[in-house]
C-alpha cells in the first residue's frame, strides 16, 4: 500500500513537472507561470521520496499526522489562490489601462475628423 501510494504520488508530481516543462518550451506558458506549476509539483515529489516527513513534522509539533495534513493542504491551496489572484489582478490593472488609452485615442481620431 505505501509503494503504491508512493508511486501515484511521484507520478502526479512527475507529470505536473513535465507538461509544465513542455509547456514553456512550446511558448503556451509564460515563465512566470511555469514556476507557479513547478512550485505545485514540487511538494508530490517531496512527499513521495521522503515518506516519513509528515509523521516527522507531526511529531514535532505534537499534533495528529491527520490534522497536519489538512492544514498544510489548506495553506498550500491558499498560497496558491493568493498568487493566482495576484497575477490576475495585475492583468486587470494593465485591461483597464489598454481600455483608458483606447477610449482617449478614439476620442482623438474623432476630434480630429470633426475639424
Amino acid at each position: 500500500m505505501d509503494l503504491t501510494r508512493n508511486l501515484i504520488v511521484l507520478v502526479i508530481g512527475g507529470l505536473i513537472l513535465t507538461l509544465t516543462v513542455r509547456s514553456l518550451r512550446a511558448g503556451r506558458l509564460k515563465e512566470r507561470y511555469a514556476l507557479l506549476f513547478m512550485f505545485l509539483g514540487l511538494p508530490f515529489l517531496v512527499l513521495a521520496v521522503w515518506r516519513d516527513g509528515m509523521g516527522i513534522l507531526a511529531q514535532w509539533l505534537h499534533v495528529d499526522y491527520r490534522t497536519l495534513t489538512i492544514l498544510m493542504v489548506t495553506t498550500f491551496m491558499v498560497i496558491m489562490n493568493l498568487k493566482m489572484l495576484s497575477l490576475l489582478s495585475v492583468q486587470e490593472k494593465k485591461i483597464n489601462e489598454l481600455a483608458q488609452r483606447l477610449g482617449v485615442l478614439s476620442l482623438r481620431d474623432t476630434d480630429g475628423e470633426d475639424e
